[in-house]
């Protein structure tokens, strides 16, 4: 098509020599794509707005002499902001096909789009507006300097409008998840079973929320610092700090981390700059933690930094729970040791033979495919497990030689008063220790007491109890018995499998006892 109609005379001089653009993309250019196969199209509309500024940032201008390779510039470059389009190129269509295309399959709903044409007729301008998500369409003949201006002013305001608002989404968008994530991190903290489980769990989430879609090149490293009295120690570490726990801040990080660290805990804040974060987190009784996160990559939005001070405010009174439930475990362990070492004193035994027992279940009911919460159940109530012998007389209970059998009826009936003794208990481990207490004198094969069970019959509690008890009692001396020889001890265990002892159990002892076997002597009598 020709030119010499596109514009009104005053608008194109042959005479004047139009500069190419000058300079590269700083990233603060307005860009405008024109979109026409005539190339003086190009040198007028940059004639007409040349030295126009909008919000004082310059106009920069891209040129494609064809639909196909305007598609290929717009699928390039997001950052676009206009794109002043020609209908008639490679076909009558081609510029609608354009727009068309950029709405649908690129998905660029941003991008303002104003139709210019030369030859009207090919594309009415209603049905242009009705069928088409354009900006605005404009008969080349029509358009002259301050048409133009204001075209380009009008669609570069609603361009940066459009990106305000999406910006605005993103952020509320993003503090939304953030705020999800805080409320999960919150729920995952407050159900960990150890200081250091819960505090690696903390330094894990307060990575993710860091940086939510980290990689391996940013990949985190980090400490956590709690303190049981007045001055933190570390009790978790990730990355490069995954192995100081138990040691003194000190022997663990370098001078620079320290002086971070110490900042926190002076000022009592947070403190975020662009390559680590320290975040301060207050508890009770004069106690003060932190958690050290470093490879932050960069600078952390005000609203990021008010999530993360949520955060920590919920490790803080996850801390306090978990500490106070850590004393009344504490508490509640030494009260059924102080019970079980009762019974083995009244029996004249050392009250390490619970102790023992204890970890020796713990052990196995581990090794038998129970979580760390279960078995440690099983080692909080296995010391329970001769809780009976109190109702037990005397006489019977002291009596150095071999029982009657009267006497062996009435000792048998310590399993059943251990039981009555604690079966209406609310505790779970006291609960526990009531099985225990009633079934570790069941034997496999059925011929044990009180109740004669068999096999899966008596509960795994039972079972690990049973075995745990039997060798610990024939490693030990009794008023009516020297301690056998381990060896000895070995070969009866494994004579009994399958008819005192579970079989499996039997197996993972010989598996694990090297463990078992450092508990031994860690708790000896001697």
């Amino acid at each position: 098509m020709n030119s010499d109609d596109v514009f009104e005379d005053d608008f194109l001089d042959d005479d004047i020599e139009v500069p190419a653009v000058e300079g590269q993309d700083t990233g603060l250019d307005w860009k405008v794509l024109v979109v026409d196969d005539e190339p003086d199209v190009h040198t007028v509309t940059r004639l007409a707005l040349a030295g126009v500024t909008f919000r004082d940032r310059p106009i920069k201008f891209l040129n494609a002499y064809s639909a196909e390779e305007g598609r290929k510039m717009l699928a390039e470059d997001p950052e676009i902001a206009l794109v002043l389009l020609d209908v008639v190129m490679e076909t009558d269509h081609a510029g609608l096909e354009m727009a068309q295309w950029v709405r649908q399959q690129l998905g660029n709903h941003q991008v303002r789009i104003v139709l210019r044409t030369g030859q009207p007729g090919l594309a009415p301008e209603r049905e242009v507006i009705e069928d088409y998500d354009i900006n605005d369409y404009q008969a080349k003949s029509q358009l002259t300097h301050e048409r133009l201006f204001t075209v380009l002013i009008g669609s570069l305001r609603n361009f940066s409008d459009i990106q305000t608002i999406e910006t605005n989404r993103k952020v509320i968008e993003a503090n939304r998840r953030g705020l999800l994530k805080i409320i999960d991190a919150s729920s995952t903290i407050f159900r960990t079973q150890s200081i250091h489980a819960f505090a690696e769990g903390v330094l894990q989430q307060l990575s993710a929320l860091i940086v939510p879609d980290q990689d391996a090149v940013y990949a985190h490293s980090g400490l956590a610092a709690f303190s049981r009295t007045t001055q933190p120690e570390i009790v978790a570490g990730i990355g490069s700090y995954a192995n100081i726990q138990g040691r003194s801040l000190e022997q663990a990080v370098g001078a620079e981390q320290r002086e971070w660290i110490r900042q926190a805990l002076e000022t009592r804040h947070s403190i975020a700059t662009p390559d680590h974060y320290v975040g301060f987190v207050d508890s009770g009784e004069g106690r003060s933690n932190v958690l050290l996160v470093e490879g932050t990559k960069g600078e952390l939005a005000k609203s990021d930094q008010h999530l993360l001070e949520l955060y920590c405010c919920n490790v803080g009174i996850a801390f306090d729970n978990l500490m106070l439930r850590e004393e009344i475990e504490r508490t509640q362990r030494e009260i059924i040791y102080q019970l079980g070492e009762v019974v083995e004193t009244r029996s004249k035994e050392t009250g390490n033979h619970v102790r023992r027992v204890a970890e020796y279940s713990y052990i196995l009911a581990l090794a038998a495919g129970k979580t760390a919460e279960e078995a440690e159940i099983l080692r909080l109530a296995s010391p329970l497990h001769d809780i009976g012998k109190v109702g037990i007389p005397d006489a019977v209970l002291l009596k150095p030689g071999r029982f009657t059998p009267e006497e062996r009826a009435i000792m048998n009936t310590h399993a059943q008063i251990g039981y009555e003794m604690l079966k209406s208990a609310d505790s779970r481990a006291l609960k526990a220790g009531a099985i225990v207490a009633h079934q570790h004198h069941e034997k496999w094969d059925g011929s044990g007491y009180p109740r004669g069970l068999k096999g899966d019959e008596i509960h795994l509690y039972g079972r690990i109890t049973a075995l745990a008890d039997v060798f610990d009692a024939l490693g030990s001396a009794r008023v009516y018995k020297p301690a056998w020889e381990l060896p000895r001890i070995m070969d009866l265990l494994k004579e009994e499998r399958g008819r005192h002892f579970d079989p499996d159990l039997i197996d993972l002892f010989f598996e694990h006892f090297e463990a078992i076997d450092a508990i031994r002597h860690a708790n000896s009598d001697v």
